[in-house]
């Protein structure tokens, strides 16, 4: 725990809880201030996450009732600096909170594959030195549905959350997850069960593929220049863009239909993301292809130099997306959507924040 924690928490029980320049917070060793405890809950947040805002309140208003279950409440800060740090804190007064360590932060999110914000894992003290301990990892949801902890430690709760979606129901949503035609399944969380998902391992799997064909779409530019190659390549991704978007992954998108099959044989264990910020990403994907499409076909109208940097330029962009979902899980598109769509023209904000 002291090398996962470091030396000391700092307990944050003083109703001027972010005064940390004039050094009235009180610290305690790590063995010291988990004696006693059953259980350690701990809260993933960082000031620039809005949604880590809405959620801390709550959190901070069940800390007397996890002291009531024998439970420690730990603010995990994944802020960029200290500056933000100290706003953080500010925010969970009545919460202990664990020193700024950005090389310890990392080490947790990477012990407990945290890859979103705000999160509250529970895990069992009593056997933290163990390789695997028992931990809660959605326990942020469980929180909504049971705020007064009334069935802590909440492991029936776990296990209906965490019940698995047949392959046949990822492949064409149907029966208590929606009609096959929406964009995403619903009644994948318990808290937000009219809330459409999408599995995120499909959606990285298809943008894969995407830039593959991005790359083939650059050969073909430059290299082979097949105008047939043109046709076939803008067809195939507008028809995939444009179905996703009306109808999701499947059943119509070719290359959604190719990933969802890859993801249930690749992975059993689908992984639930927001659906309506991927529809606006995908829209900005047609309009990439679309874009250079027309460029190929006014190619003739263009001087050489110009039309190569123009095409270049927009199969880079489209190569660079898609590679940042595929391998980084970072979705361009859903980031506009939640920092420009959600801000400026009142859109309805994603469940989830990236790190």
């Amino acid at each position: 725990r002291v090398k996962l924690f470091g030396d000391e928490l700092r307990l944050n029980t003083s109703t001027t809880v972010g005064d940390v320049e004039q050094g009235t917070a009180a610290y305690s060793s790590i063995p010291k201030a988990f004696d006693g405890y059953e259980y350690i809950a701990l809260f993933f947040g960082a000031n620039y996450c809005p949604f880590c805002k809405e959620f801390a309140p709550a959190v901070v208003a069940a800390v007397p009732k996890f002291e009531e279950k024998k439970t420690k409440v730990i603010f995990v800060s994944n802020d960029h600096d200290t500056e933000n740090y100290r706003e953080s804190c500010k925010k969970v007064a009545g919460m202990d909170v664990m020193l700024y360590d950005l090389s310890k932060t990392a080490q947790m999110r990477d012990l407990f594959g945290l890859k979103t914000i705000p999160a509250l894992m529970i895990i069992q003290n009593k056997n933290f030195d163990k390789d695997k301990p028992f931990v809660i990892a959605n326990a942020r949801e469980i929180l909504e549905v049971d705020p007064n902890l009334q069935n802590f430690p909440w492991g029936s709760i776990e296990k209906r959350q965490a019940a698995p979606v047949s392959a046949q129901e990822r492949l064409l949503i149907h029966g208590k997850h929606g009609k096959w035609w929406q964009l995403g399944h619903t009644a994948v969380s318990e808290s937000h069960p009219l809330d459409m998902y999408m599995d995120e391992h499909a959606v990285r799997i298809r943008a894969g593929l995407l830039n593959v064909i991005t790359w083939v779409a650059i050969i073909n530019v430059f290299y082979m220049r097949n105008p047939l190659a043109v046709n076939v390549i803008f067809g195939i991704v507008s028809w995939e863009f444009v179905t996703s978007m009306l109808f999701g992954l499947t059943p119509f998108a070719p290359l959604g239909i190719i990933a969802t099959l890859m993801a249930v044989v690749l992975q059993p264990n689908p992984l639930w993301k927001p659906a309506k910020p991927k529809r606006f990403a995908w829209c900005i994907g047609l309009m990439l292809a679309l874009t250079c499409f027309i460029l190929v076909q006014f190619k003739d109208e263009i001087d050489e130099k110009s039309f190569k940097r123009s095409v270049a330029s927009v199969a880079l962009i489209c190569n660079i997306f898609t590679w940042l979902e595929s391998a980084a899980g970072f979705c361009v598109g859903c980031f506009v959507y939640n920092n420009v769509l959600v801000k400026y023209f009142g859109k309805e904000e994603c469940k989830e924040c990236k790190l």
